[in-house]
């Protein structure tokens, strides 16, 4: 979403306290120092003539790492042809295809003078838009990046910054009211943030050798904490389509649950089955062959439902 700009006869402490209080800086934007700092540029801009703000960034949920080379990401940053949480619908093309782009350090840290961590090559696969990237492992801060991201890559929310070169405002897609359609972007960098913007966005592969790999444990927690996020998420947008007078989901969102609930069905079936397989005898000691850390991580999983 774009940032504030100074309005005609605005004074300068008034710009900076709307601008400092904007929600869009404070999701961007990591610390107050930072801020100020971008919004007294936006300040100095003011008189410069044309959109002071031209970039803009929209985010998305998720990276992957490769297991074919230390370092390599795949992330699945856009769903095209639906309406992602800023009230956009971006469209097919509207990506630069082939464009190698800088990974930013943190929250766009990169805008604000740390070095870049990485690079990486935007594609298209049919509804995805998606970047092959590299982290710079030659650098202590590229090396960090990639160690902290490795860690959770399924809960890593990413941002990219773009321009837009052609859309249209304020107008219907698929019998809904959208801000914007986007139809080109020329898209400049990607960077890890706390807040995703984007709709259907994953974490797809990550490079993760022996020493390094998610425990049993980790995984578990990890797989609960995406299922309760996509129940959250489902919710949040039911109670905000009941508020327009929609139904609770559309239909792709419906057909996504469905099969969703589905697979975890079978998941279950086969959950449960390894946990009578290896329940603790009556007298309620523990199968040495067996992990008590796995025995419990199965329950939990057993007992996680989809429909809450």
């Amino acid at each position: 979403m774009p940032w504030p700009e100074p309005q005609e006869n605005e004074s300068e402490n008034d710009f900076i306290g709307r601008c400092m209080s904007n929600q869009y800086i404070q999701q961007d934007i990591p610390t107050q120092d930072q801020r100020l700092a971008v919004c007294y540029q936006q300040w100095k801009n003011r008189n410069k003539g044309g959109n002071t703000m031209e970039i803009e960034r929209k985010s998305f949920t998720g990276i992957a790492l490769k297991k074919d080379q230390p370092g390599t990401f795949v992330a699945r940053i856009a769903t095209l042809n639906i309406i992602d949480k800023d009230g956009d619908v971006t469209l097919p093309g509207a990506f630069p295809q082939g464009k190698t782009i800088l990974i930013s350090a943190y929250m766009h840290g990169s805008w604000m003078g740390a070095l870049p961590v990485g690079k990486g090559v935007i594609r298209e696969s049919g509804d995805e838009v998606l970047v092959d990237g590299e982290f710079n492992l030659n650098s202590a801060s590229g090396k960090e990046h990639y160690e902290t991201i490795k860690f959770a890559p399924d809960l890593q929310e990413w941002s990219y910054g773009f321009k837009i070169l052609d859309d249209e405002r304020d107008t219907e897609f698929q019998g809904n009211h959208v801000w914007r359609i986007l139809k080109k972007l020329d898209v400049f960098e990607a960077s890890p943030v706390l807040r995703g913007a984007g709709m259907n966005t994953t974490t797809l592969a990550i490079k993760n050798d022996k020493n390094h790999g998610l425990t049993l444990a980790d995984q578990t927690e990890a797989a609960l904490t995406a299922v309760d996020g996509v129940v959250s998420r489902v919710k949040a947008l039911a109670a905000l389509r009941r508020e327009e007078g929609k139904a609770a989901m559309s239909d792709s969102t419906h057909e996504r649950m469905m099969r969703l609930m589905s697979q975890m069905g079978q998941m279950m079936h086969d959950m449960q089955e390894l946990v009578d397989e290896i329940a603790p005898p009556p007298d309620g000691g523990n199968d040495p062959k067996v992990s008590p850390m796995l025995i419990e991580a199965l329950k939990i999983m057993s007992l996680t439902e989809v429909n809450r």
